[in-house]
């Protein structure tokens, strides 16, 4: 973190020939030669398809039993609510921790509360409280799965297979998305709610048992895991200054609370049509997910034709019509074609967020930034499946759907301007780092904050560019960990300038070295080159007191 790199001494060197030593990374269906990819995959697709069929029956069963608009739309409550509190949480131990593990106690957790949701039902006591306690139950335990599930695939296939792998199981997700609700209705229709759910429950099954049986070599971590508490503040301070995320985060929310009225609305949407049915409403939702599916083959060209932010905008703007037009008319054959169209927005907005999170956030924070998106977006599921639900009983359904077309329409045009950069990864791969020599004393690594002190010689002609550059050296060491960073200069030699900087204790001090990426080593380096003393910087590190056992007499 504190001295200069340059590509001779610091960086692996060019292969003579790069193509040679570069494994290719095969075709989209590569990740399918893993073994472990592709049990994993298969027993995913139908576990999404057991989630998305039980939803169907879910929220049938709540309108069946007639339910008010705030109940039907509870049901996304409850199963957004849980993400958004917990998921921070959960980012923190799919960082720090065996993330094969916890997705084997998140999906246990889900299993125990899908059994007792088959349970209740074949026994005749489901009643709408009763469904959404159930779903609130699932919802806890895909909580504590999701981050950990997100942040392994890297785990599950070589480097250079990820993306394919990413891009088959966003497949996956919209295949279920697109089949499941169709099956779900078709089931509902010929044999009740309570074999849906039974269905859901041996779907759990067949995913606990691939990743059971799923083996591999766990990464070496240099340091301790964090603690929970620490892990939260270290993501929460990284958020504060990565504008990726903070921007993600905003952007997410804020499409989440209108296009929350389509999932929370549609079942009422379908009951009140004048066609309407169980499988109707099935139809409706399968063909978001077909319209989904498309849509996830054009987002790429989209993104590279019109950018990131552009496509976001443009795929928020296109939505807002899409949900007015839900407002506005009762004729299936208009619906149908109007769904399959908001379902490539969706997936669009919502696979270019992700995207971003997935490439601009380094490792080390990773399944929290994922986890602080997901709460974001999924906060706006649950504060607009509430809010929609409640309008729904004072303004109708259609009242309701013209209201949040009309918000999202004044979101994607308030925040068109903003911008995220272009997705690549370069940047942020890992730094190699030299750690500071080993202390003189002993102390209490994880007690006491640590001072680091880095003393700067900046001839006069040099002073706007060093200040123009420090700006992004205090951007670097506050998202990497330290807690007060400032810049000063000797009142009694102008060329000599001090940077200081406070961080928890030494443990996380070798931490936020540890975090360095390339782009970080790059703004490093560009201060350290306008260093102009015969030797480099001088580094000083000082310990508290406070992480010592002193005499109480000395």
């Amino acid at each position: 973190m504190l001295q200069s790199v340059s590509p001779k001494n610091d960086l692996p060197a060019e292969p003579a020939n790069p193509e040679a030593e570069k494994p290719k990374a095969g075709g989209i269906f590569s990740p399918f030669s893993v073994r472990a990819f592709r049990i994993i995959w298969i027993a995913n697709l139908f576990a999404n398809l057991g989630t998305w069929a039980q939803s169907v029956a879910a929220a049938w069963v709540v309108t069946e039993a007639q339910a008010s608009a705030p109940m039907v739309a509870m049901i996304q409550v409850a199963s957004a609510l849980p993400l958004v509190v917990l998921s921070i949480v959960s980012g923190v131990l799919a960082d720090n921790h065996d993330r094969r593990k916890i997705m084997l106690i998140g999906l246990t957790f889900e299993l125990s509360g899908a059994t007792f949701l088959t349970v209740i039902a074949f026994a005749g006591l489901l009643d709408p409280l009763l469904l959404i306690v159930s779903i609130l139950w699932i919802s806890l335990g895909g909580a504590i799965t999701i981050p950990a599930w997100q942040a392994a695939v890297n785990e599950q296939v070589p480097p250079n297979m990820v993306g394919n792998a990413v891009l088959l199981n966003s497949v996956n997700y919209n295949v279920a998305r697109a089949v499941g609700p169709a099956l779900g209705g078709l089931l509902l229709s010929f044999t009740g709610s309570a074999w849906v759910f039974l269905f859901n429950c041996v779907c759990y099954l067949g995913l606990i048992a691939a990743i059971w049986q799923w083996r591999r070599d766990l990464p070496t971590r240099q340091f301790p895991p964090e603690h929970i508490v620490e892990g939260v503040k270290a993501a929460l301070r990284f958020t504060q200054h990565s504008s990726v995320t903070r921007l993600v985060m905003l952007r997410s929310f804020s499409f989440g609370v209108s296009a929350s009225s389509i999932w929370a609305l549609l079942p009422i949407l379908a009951h009140r049509n004048p066609e309407g049915d169980a499988s109707v409403y099935g139809y409706m939702l399968g063909a978001l997910g077909i319209g989904a599916i498309v849509g996830s083959t054009l987002v790429n060209r989209a993104r590279q034709f019109v950018g990131s932010s552009r496509l976001i905008s443009f795929a928020g703007l296109l939505l807002a019509v899409i949900v007015l037009l839900l407002g506005s008319v009762d004729t299936l054959w208009v619906l149908y074609p109007a769904l399959l169209v908001g379902g490539a927005c969706w997936i669009a907005a919502v696979a270019t967020y992700n995207s971003a999170v997935q490439i601009l956030v380094p490792d080390w924070v990773k399944a929290r930034a994922l986890a602080l998106y997901q709460t974001a977006l999924y906060g706006g599921l649950a504060l607009g499946s509430f809010l929609w639900g409640h309008l729904a009983q004072t303004m109708g359904v259609q009242g309701a759907l013209l209201a949040a077309g009309s918000l999202m329409f004044a979101c994607a045009l308030l925040l068109y301007q903003s911008r995220l950069p272009e997705l690549d990864a370069t940047n942020i791969a890992h730094a190699p780092a030299t750690l500071p020599g080993q202390p003189t004393f002993v102390f209490n690594p994880e007690r006491g904050s640590v001072l680091v002190t880095i003393e700067y010689r900046i001839a006069s002609e040099r002073t706007r560019e060093f200040v123009k550059a420090v700006q992004g050296l205090r951007r670097l060491r506050l998202r990497n960990g330290a807690l007060r960073w400032a810049m000063y200069r000797d009142v009694s030699d102008q060329e000599l300038w001090q940077e200081v900087l406070v961080v928890d204790n030494w443990l996380q001090h070798l931490r936020m070295l540890d975090r360095l990426t390339l782009y970080d080593k790059t703004l490093i380096d560009t201060v350290v080159l306008l260093h102009s003393g015969e030797e480099p910087p001088r580094v000083r590190h000082g310990v508290s007191f406070e992480s010592g056992n002193y005499d109480a007499g000395l």
